[in-house]
């Protein structure tokens, strides 16, 4: 039996589509509501799930087709030396009520922002 999915509160569900960097039918890119630094994003699916790994292949493959095309709109806006994305799951005990994303943090100057913990971090280039 599968977990039940709470969304009532869930930030990427109920986020109307002008507020977001990017809305598609499969994800959605949102501002940190406290980013670590300019243009930190979070990224997520638009289908209320707890881990990355609950997606099927083609909202995994859409996610990563976002970051891409997030990072070429940032990298267009700004100068940047890099990316780090943080993946993040629900914490256990927490599933359905959880919404995984991931963070999208970009790199200035070469420095790197003190990242939140928690996340899985992947230095992106």
């Amino acid at each position: 039996m599968g977990l039940a999915m709470d969304s009532t509160n869930c930030t990427f569900c109920s986020v109307a589509p002008d507020d977001a960097w990017m809305s598609t039918n499969l994800v959605i890119a949102i501002p940190h509501p406290d980013p670590v630094g300019p243009c930190h994003l979070m990224v997520g699916p638009r289908r209320h799930v707890p881990a990355f790994y609950d997606l099927d292949l083609q909202e995994q493959r859409q996610l990563w087709d976002a970051l891409a095309d997030l990072r070429l709109r940032i990298s267009a806006t700004i100068v940047v030396s890099g990316f780090d994305a943080g993946f993040v799951d629900a914490p256990c005990g927490q599933e359905g009520a959880f919404h995984t994303f991931i963070h999208l943090v970009p790199r200035m100057n070469g420095h790197r922002s003190a990242l939140p913990s928690g996340p899985e971090w992947v230095d992106l280039g």
